[in-house]
């Protein structure tokens, strides 16, 4: 239509008029949309009903009606006994009315203690409508009242003594700590700061400093570990790709000794009797994967003391034997993807040590492999590795194996999901129960970020594509509030080799596992109690999963990667009971279990000194060391904590039920192993030091020891003989 417009103006004298004005229509009609209006929904279990609103946009002149089915193929709570859903329903728009309609749906509020359970409807078959694509589905939390909070036993109490400050946070940090029990002291790795700060622990409820050394003229420093006096650091090269070193400084930090090692030595220990210090050789690669080192342990024999260290007494032993393997060790589960596409990294390339634990016995070191889900077993008298095994995944679909996967929904819904969880382990120690041993991991999880190969992505990235059998409700996984802000890696998942992902794998277990050591079979795996345990916590559910930023936490701001992220774990042995203790990275603090039964250990106590509402206190603990009432400064029990972020050191005492006096040795049920045993000449290593009498077959004495960790067998006639040492533990030795 054309229309020519006049106005009058100037007095109505004059006419102004406009020609070429267009009046027209779309040719595209009206459309009719119903969808929901939101993807999630949260409701707690005695709510009594949910209410889920679908909405109608430009109603027309007839009604509009939509079914609403609940889906068979998403979900954990159960139609009829967690909710009333016996059929499809069908809601009715009526003509002209833009009025949402309300599914109301009876829940039941049961009595058993279980996950947050979640349900999924779907809109389907509209009439005078269309569907709004990606908002057609919607998941129903329901947030379980039955579910206490995990019981602690409390027969062991942490009492924070007190915490000491090394440094401005972000210009200093305390990383790792060793103590020396001959003079009392703490060496701390301050990396940031590039120094060995030594601090005395002469009073545990103030810690006072005695020296920083810098550790520049050296290269940069990583991890430290101290015996008799000899204070080990592992140092990493100044060009981190170059072989690192081991240094040794006397107690005041006086330089010693310094032996090359492999690259990038992250951390470092000695063995049980001294005879060696290991370190964990990470060779990390440069970011675009020019230079990629090989991962290695080295072994230092240390048997001859300061004086009779040379470089020949070190040997470095890397993954090269297992290059040839590389497919029948990823059918196994090891994780090996490093490197480019043209250029891809060797087994022994891709195998990146994170951490060591040493037998009591000095013979056998476990390593973990981080990055790679794997632990490695090197023999101390061979200097080879004899096994290689990976540590498997959480199956978070299971019961026990809950967790909370993002940081956008409104509370802590700890559910189970598709979902396998990579354990990862940064932290191992190893103890043992009744004759055999056992090996404890903290599982932290880690990933590999580097210019040429970055492997998190957020599961609802639209280039991380899952397969449409395997996840049929895939639009609805990839919301923000179910598993879209979930961090999972992109470099393995694809089972089936046809591009999308078939598995999803995100980092970390959330979790500490139990294997049996000599089997490498797992025995127990804490499973989401550590997440139950702070979200419930009086105190700290308050930032459950809060990141150990130095700013005001934000509750649930790592739910979305790996939780509160076990770092560190130690044992000891206390009265009758081996205790361990694991250290959270992110929301912080300790966790104590009673694992005498290592199939079940038992919760004891959970304890954290970080501010709620500003980033003061101790923040992003990882070394832990505890400290025996004999080398205690006071006869009590202690347990260091060092506190990356806060650059802090926290000091706490031990308590049991009932006495505990300096004259009570936590030790009394450690064993007490000999080295080399059978012995044939020459010095034999002990353990830990002890007093004691060694005797011959017919008790007989032909040795006395006073606080030794070694004693010589020169001499001896052949035959067998038993050391007893003070709190009537003894132990054989055979001399050949």
């Amino acid at each position: 239509m054309r229309l020519r417009l006049a106005a009058r103006q100037n007095g109505d004298a004059d006419w102004a008029a406009w020609d070429e004005v267009e009046v027209s229509r779309s040719s595209t009609p009206v459309v009719h949309t119903v969808r929901v209006t939101a993807a999630t929904a949260v409701v707690n279990e005695n709510a009594g009903t949910v209410s889920i609103p679908v909405a109608i946009t430009n109603a027309g002149a007839t009604a509009t009606t939509v079914e609403v089915a609940l889906s068979t193929s998403l979900g954990t709570a159960t139609a009829g006994a967690d909710f009333a859903y016996p059929a499809t329903q069908t809601l009715t728009f009526p003509a002209n009315s833009t009025t949402s309609q309300t599914l109301t749906i009876p829940l039941t509020d049961d009595a058993l203690a279980e996950a947050a359970e979640y349900f999924t409807l779907r809109l389907q078959n509209p009439t005078n409508a269309t569907l709004v694509a990606g908002s057609t589905e919607v998941l129903v939390y329901i947030k379980d009242n039955d579910t206490p909070a995990p019981t602690r036993e409390r027969n062991l109490t942490l009492s924070l003594l007190g915490s000491y400050q090394n440094g401005v946070a972000g210009t200093s940090s305390a990383e790792i700590v060793a103590h020396d029990p001959t003079t009392q002291r703490l060496y701390v790795v301050n990396s940031i700061g590039a120094r060995l700060d030594i601090l005395s622990l002469a009073n545990p409820t103030a810690l006072t400093p005695l020296a920083s050394i810098s550790m520049q003229p050296y290269g940069n420093l990583n991890s430290v570990a101290v015996h008799n006096g000899v204070v080990a650091c592992a140092i990493e090269n100044a060009n981190p790709k170059l072989p690192g070193s081991v240094v040794l400084f006397d107690q005041n930090g006086g330089f010693l000794r310094q032996v090359t090692t492999g690259s990038l030595p992250d951390m470092i220990t000695f063995s049980p009797d001294g005879r060696y210090i290991i370190t964990a050789n990470e060779g990390e690669p440069r970011s675009d994967y020019t230079v990629d080192p090989v991962g290695s342990v080295s072994v230092i024999d240390f048997a001859g003391g300061v004086a009779g260290l040379t470089q020949a007494n070190v040997t470095t032993v890397d993954f090269s034997a297992y290059n040839g393997l590389a497919a029948q060790l990823r059918a196994d589960g090891v994780r090996l993807y490093g490197g480019t596409a043209a250029n891809p990294s060797s087994v022994a390339q891709d195998l990146e040590p994170e951490y060591v634990a040493v037998s009591a016995d000095s013979r056998l070191v476990y390593i973990t492999l981080q990055e790679n889900n794997a632990l490695a077993t090197l023999d101390l008298t061979t200097k080879q590795f004899t096994s290689l095994r990976s540590l498997g995944y959480q199956d978070h679909s299971q019961a026990g194996f809950s967790l909370d996967a993002s940081d956008q929904t409104p509370d802590a819904l700890l559910a189970n999901w598709p979902i396998r969880g990579m354990r990862q382990p940064d932290g191992i120690a190893a103890f043992e129960v009744a004759g055999q041993r056992y090996l404890l991991t903290a599982n932290e999880g880690d990933a590999r970020e580097y210019s040429a190969l970055t492997e998190a992505t957020r599961l609802g990235d639209a280039a991380y594509v899952l397969d449409p059998t395997a996840f049929p409700h895939a639009a609805l996984l990839k919301n923000s509030q179910v598993l879209g802000r979930l961090n999972v890696t992109n470099k393995t998942g694809d089972t089936d080799g046809d591009g999308d992902i078939d598995q999803i794998h995100a980092f970390g277990g959330r979790s500490f596992s139990v294997y049996n050591a000599t089997t490498g079979a797992l025995v127990h795996d804490s499973g989401d109690l550590l997440e139950r345990l702070t979200s419930t916590d009086a105190t700290f559910g308050a930032i459950f999963n809060a990141s150990n930023t130095t700013g005001t936490p934000t509750r649930k701001n790592r739910s979305d990667d790996k939780g509160p992220e076990p770092e560190g774990i130690t044992t000891a042995t206390l009265r009758d009971t081996v205790y361990a203790f694991v250290a959270l990275e992110r929301i912080g603090g300790l966790a104590v279990f009673n694992v005498n039964t290592p199939t079940q250990p038992k919760l004891v106590q959970y304890i954290n000194n970080r501010s709620l509402t500003t980033g003061t206190g101790d923040l992003g603990p990882e070394g832990i060391v505890f400290i025996s009432a004999a080398n205690s400064p006071t006869g009590q029990p202690l347990l260091l904590l060092a506190n990356e972020v806060s650059s802090s050191v926290a000091v706490y005492g031990i308590q049991l039920k009932g006495t505990v006096t300096a004259t009570t040795n936590p030790r009394q049920a450690t064993p007490l192993y000999l080295y080399p045993n059978p012995a044939q000449g020459g010095r034999v290593h002990l353990s830990r030091a002890v007093s004691g009498t060694l005797c011959d077959v017919l008790g007989r004495p032909v040795r006395t020891l006073s606080r030794a960790d070694s004693f010589e067998t020169t001499g001896l006639k052949p035959g067998v003989y038993v050391l007893r040492a003070e709190n009537n533990v003894s132990t054989k030795l055979v001399v050949r």
